[in-house]
């Protein structure tokens, strides 16, 4: 490694670049051999760190959500949910109703869908990069009435109206 690689990979650890300054001799060497231009060259190197950073932000909201399973719109079986406004849930999946600040209700009979359409959603809302959390009606209830016994119920209802946790 020449004095400029060293120089480079300590640059990189400065700005928090981890992926690029992990992958930067790879990078070097496939350049070379192609003849990249330094801008395309930079270009792949940025998307690279992008890339990796895109996916780890991902990976956190899923895990800060707390959902109890992984169902995603893909793996809902429409034919059986029968009435359901297919058109709707396209819209929702948009997540645009939350840039908005509007909520939705999921109500029906055990064993509709009801959760699996919840987390689906949720995990639409991960991938567009918002804070999500899942709780169920019976989860939300508890958590209320012990903050209410606690009196710590103003805390429990900004950080769930914030969601800066």
């Amino acid at each position: 490694m020449n004095s400029a690689t060293f120089a480079l990979r300590d640059n990189l650890k400065k700005l928090n670049l981890a992926t690029i300054r992990k992958e930067i001799d790879i990078q070097i060497r496939q350049a070379r051999e192609a003849g990249t231009d330094y801008a395309d060259f930079l270009l792949d190197l940025t998307t690279v760190e992008l890339q990796y950073r895109t996916a780890n932000r991902l990976k956190r909201r899923m895990r800060e959500a707390k959902f109890p399973l992984v169902k995603t719109l893909d793996g809902f079986d429409t034919e059986a949910a029968g009435d359901l406004n297919l058109g709707l849930l396209r819209q929702l999946a948009t997540c645009d109703y939350l840039k908005e600040n509007r909520n939705i209700i999921f109500m029906g009979r055990s064993g509709t869908g009801k959760s699996h359409l919840a987390t689906a959603l949720g995990i639409e809302a991960c991938r567009n990069d918002i804070r999500t959390l899942f709780v169920s009606c019976y989860g939300l209830v508890n958590e209320l009435l012990e903050a209410r016994e606690e009196r710590a119920l103003q805390r429990l209802l900004a950080r769930h109206t914030d969601m800066n946790f």
